[in-house]
């Protein structure tokens, strides 16, 4: 039988009653003393507030010894809440108890090593503008937390109103610094503030595991952010975080008034995160640029080169009406850190990214992504993204240690994408396989669909519809319904034979929360593309050419402009052995015959070859140029296998160089070759090219 106790009856009688086996009910009506409940409550205990009573903190939760939670709530009838499952909302405050936070401290917060607490059925809101940065904090910032031992563990928060003032507004929601938590059903609004960083939930100091599902997240600064602070715990990144079926959001009205303004979720040091479910929305240029997502390794303030964001998956959600989404950088650029790696963007749909969601004097990018500072394995699979920024990718250098500053493993398969005026591009590289050979050299980039974008600027294996016939393939653009129909060619077209973008099964499971997904496999190599529907690169000679081999520049294969080859110029400026505009002429190299010049920047040649077996080979070139030239890669069926190849200063454009590229893979079989010229050198072209040959 449950043990009832009123807390207005003498501690000494509580506390003496308290010793039976069974678990008590203690109630605390208004003006009583909430923590001499705490105090009293043992393991399995119900402490019962009374609705509508409000109780001025600060409270602590306390060690206990056991394993079953003591629960903290709300005197109202469950028929009158919310069921379990169920967010809860502002509607239900008149049956929650209050608790407040005050300038004396939190409403709530733990003490070093308390366990087993659920809070549920509570609202939670500030005093004053004066009162505790944080309305509820679970684990501590401090030295009294400096120990693994010392985290709070085993924390609900289920169907909560927490909320800042409307006038003032208030730091933040939760401090988020326990171990093994999990944030259900509630709602937390107003949490704003002028020249300084707010949030609805920050993690710097707790190992997690965390689950944050099906809440309400409205916040100026940051909505959701894990890092930002240096832990205290040597060592310490909050792991094994689940962000799942959320409302996180801004209030739109916020544009005309001064809040602080940055991002919806924050990653600075975090790792084996999940993302999945979510309603991502409403994000602009103010207080930053904008960026809704942002994945960036941080040691804040110097003590913790520990610090990483890593494992992180952000899959199945919608996000839209933001001024930009994901900004994800490799490495720490104040402090040391590590590395920023295993980044998956999956299956989300992402619409109406636009410049105009910006305030006087900060502009809005409309950019889907920049990625620079070097990050490691970074996937982008089957999204669908709407924007209208000039670019759809900014890929930039930036800085990491020892100077490398690739994004190494970038992978983007069968997305369906806007590409606007340059797509994916970087600083002084033209947009496509220019850009992406020199941020990102042997990017996998196939079955993905370039609205607007044109076919001779990116690697083969892509399609690349007119952006009318691309939005008119949807369901319904202005209701924000980019299902494809029925009659659309991307219906079964990407690499892996589903719908080119988002998989609408998968994502309306995920928001419904019914999916059962796991976190996938790395991708498989990606399959050799189908030709080009509009021609067909064929080999010159009529068989290809066998591998190992020589190979000459002029015996490109036949096909046309864009198929065969792309040149920049529509005449051929050597006017010698073929029609075509590729720039021919005949050379005073050894053995005579022709040689292929005037290259440019975005110029390519295709070579249909047969290799003999899948072994690491070695590219010779044979080249010349006066000054340092430019540089160029080898693709094979759209995969760069050499990285930018430098040309040297051989002389004179008749004085003929071998260079050699060590390390080169390939497959055996028939293929598609590409040599590509990705920049031009002083004299204001890549090379002269007489041949090439594997060996």
């Amino acid at each position: 039988m449950k043990r009832l106790f009123p807390v207005e009856l003498c501690l000494a009688t509580v506390l003496a009653a308290a010793t039976s086996a069974s678990a008590a009910t203690l109630t605390v009506k208004a003006g009583g003393d909430l923590q001499a409940a705490i105090e009293a409550a043992r393991p399995g205990d119900t402490i019962m507030l009374q609705a509508g009573a409000t109780f001025n903190g600060p409270f602590k939760l306390r060690v206990k010894n056991g394993t079953l939670p003591i629960t903290i709530r709300s005197s109202s009838a469950d028929s009158l809440l919310p069921a379990a499952g169920q967010r809860i909302t502002p509607a239900a405050a008149p049956l929650l108890a209050k608790i407040t936070s005050t300038t004396a401290g939190s409403a709530i917060r733990t003490d070093p090593g308390a366990t087993y607490w659920t809070l549920q059925f509570l609202e939670f809101l500030p005093t004053s503008a004066t009162s505790s940065a944080n309305l509820v904090e679970f684990g501590g910032a401090g030295t009294s937390q400096g120990t693994l031992s010392t985290v709070p563990q085993h924390l609900v928060m289920d169907r909560c109103y927490l909320h800042g003032d409307a006038g003032f507004g208030q730091r933040r929601g939760l401090a988020l610094n326990s171990g093994d938590s999990s944030i259900l059903n509630s709602y937390f609004a107003d949490f704003k503030g002028v020249l300084q960083d707010t949030q609805a939930i920050m993690g710097w100091n707790g190992p997690g595991p965390y689950l944050i599902e099906n809440n309400y997240l409205e916040a100026a600064g940051e909505n959701i952010m894990f890092g930002g602070s240096d832990s205290n715990i040597p060592g310490l990144v909050p792991s094994k975080i689940t962000i799942r079926r959320n409302l996180i959001t801004k209030r739109l009205a916020w544009m005309s008034q001064n809040w602080t303004v940055k991002n919806l979720i924050e990653f600075k040091n975090a790792q084996d995160v999940l993302v999945e479910g979510n309603t991502i929305e409403n994000n602009w240029s103010a207080g930053q640029s904008g960026y809704s997502i942002v994945v960036t390794p941080r040691n804040q303030s110097g003590n913790a080169p520990w610090a990483v964001t890593r494992n992180i998956t952000v899959r199945s959600n919608v996000i839209r009406h933001v001024a930009a989404v994901f900004n994800i950088s490799g490495w720490d650029d104040l402090h040391t850190a590590l590395q920023t790696e295993n980044i998956s963007i999956e299956n989300n749909l992402v619409y109406d990214v636009s410049t105009a969601y910006n305030l006087p004097g900060h502009a809005a990018n409309g950019w889907f992504a920049i990625l620079g500072n070097a990050p490691k394995n970074i996937t982008f699979d089957h999204n669908t993204v709407d924007s209208n920024g000039n670019n759809l990718m900014r890929l930039y250098a930036g800085v990491a240690p020892g100077g490398a500053t690739h994004i190494v493993g970038l992978v983007m398969t069968d997305n369906s994408w806007r590409t606007n005026t340059y797509g994916i591009a970087g600083d002084q590289h033209t947009g496509g396989t220019d850009s992406l050979n020199f941020y990102a050299p042997g990017a996998t980039v196939v079955g993905n669909a370039f609205a607007g974008g044109a076919a001779k600027a990116y690697p083969t294996g892509n399609d690349f519809p007119a952006l009318a016939a691309w939005l008119a393939d949807f369901v319904s653009v202005a209701a924000a319904n980019y299902q494809l129909l029925a009659i659309s060619p991307l219906n079964n077209r990407s690499s892996d034979g589903t719908d080119t973008g988002v998989n609408f099964t998968t994502l309306n499971a995920a928001l419904a929360g019914t999916s059962t997904a796991t976190p996938p496999p790395p991708p498989p190599p990606p399959p050799v593309p189908t030709p080009s529907p509009v021609g067909v690169s064929t080999p010159y000679s009529g068989t290809p050419v066998a591998l190992p081999g020589t190979v000459q520049f002029e015996n490109y294969d036949n096909g046309g402009s864009d198929v065969a080859y792309f040149d920049t110029t529509a005449a051929n400026n050597g006017g010698a052995y073929r029609s075509n505009a590729v720039d021919i002429n005949t050379t005073n190299d050894t053995g005579g015959g022709y040689r292929v010049g005037y290259t440019a920047a975005r110029e390519w040649l295709n070579y249909t070859v047969k290799v003999a077996a899948t072994k690491i080979y070695a590219l010779d070139v044979r080249l010349a140029s006066a000054g340092v030239g430019g540089t160029f890669h080898i693709e094979v069926n759209g995969v760069d296998k050499t990285g930018p190849i430098a040309v040297p200063n051989t002389g004179s454009w008749t004085t003929w160089k071998t260079i050699t590229k060590t390390g080169v893979a390939l497959s055996a079989g028939t293929q598609i070759l590409r040599v590509v010229m990705d920049t031009i050198g002083a004299s204001g072209s890549v090379a002269n090219f007489n041949w090439f040959a594997i060996r």
